[in-house]
């Protein structure tokens, strides 16, 4: 299958298996229904093109390149999303392992409740500065290739020490903090300045296999 039928069928699996119609998914994709049956309606007559299939993928959180993949063509594998085998990794010793991440080898796996980036890992929450929304223990998918805003949950590392910490970012004005919604955690506000980074956003909570 070229990349062209392979692209289209993603589409049109993505499509059927969420039960849309082509203007709901026209309105997802921010284009226009003419444009969306063009490439995916019952007669499709254009092709989907790089730039179009990465905004794609954006605007409906896919893993960057999963429209160009050829695996798992059936109809069952893309109703479901594929599954994800990620290494459960603590808040310790994740900030370490970030530059080796598709050679880590755990101790421990969970399955992505969706599609992911290479990059993406469970991250085990260590302590009770995030509570009550998250507890010790609990593993959160952090992915990389997401794009984050204020208000999301991130796991940031600080540059010095690879010392990793899980968040939630906001900012006031110019300026980000990483804040901690236990208000009875201190320091509860983190500026971040240029001794941090934002590694990834937080995207599912799961549950032991």
């Amino acid at each position: 299958m070229d990349i062209t039928a392979t692209r289209r069928h993603h589409v049109q699996a993505y499509i059927e298996s969420h039960k849309l119609t082509l203007k709901a998914f026209a309105d997802l994709i921010d284009r226009s229904p003419g444009q969306v049956s063009a490439i995916a309606g019952r007669t499709p007559h254009k092709g989907i093109g790089n730039a179009l299939a990465r905004h794609i993928e954006k605007c409906l959180q896919l893993p960057k390149y999963y429209l160009d993949q050829p695996t798992g063509l059936d109809n069952a594998s893309i109703v479901a999303p594929m599954a994800n085998r990620l290494p459960v990794i603590g808040q310790a010793s994740a900030g370490k392992l970030m530059e080796n991440i598709e050679t880590y080898d755990a101790d421990e796996y969970v399955i992505a409740p969706g599609p992911t980036g290479p990059e993406a890992f469970a991250l085990r929450i260590e302590g009770i500065s995030m509570e009550p929304k998250f507890q010790e223990g609990d593993k959160i998918v952090i992915d990389p290739d997401l794009e984050w805003k204020s208000g999301d949950f991130v796991f940031a590392i600080r540059i010095a020490d690879n010392t990793g910490t899980f968040k939630q970012l906001r900012s006031e004005g110019e300026e980000c903090f990483l804040c901690a919604i236990n208000p009875s955690f201190e320091p509860r506000y983190t500026r971040m300045d240029g001794e941090w980074r934002v590694v990834g956003k937080a995207r599912w909570r799961v549950e032991d296999l």
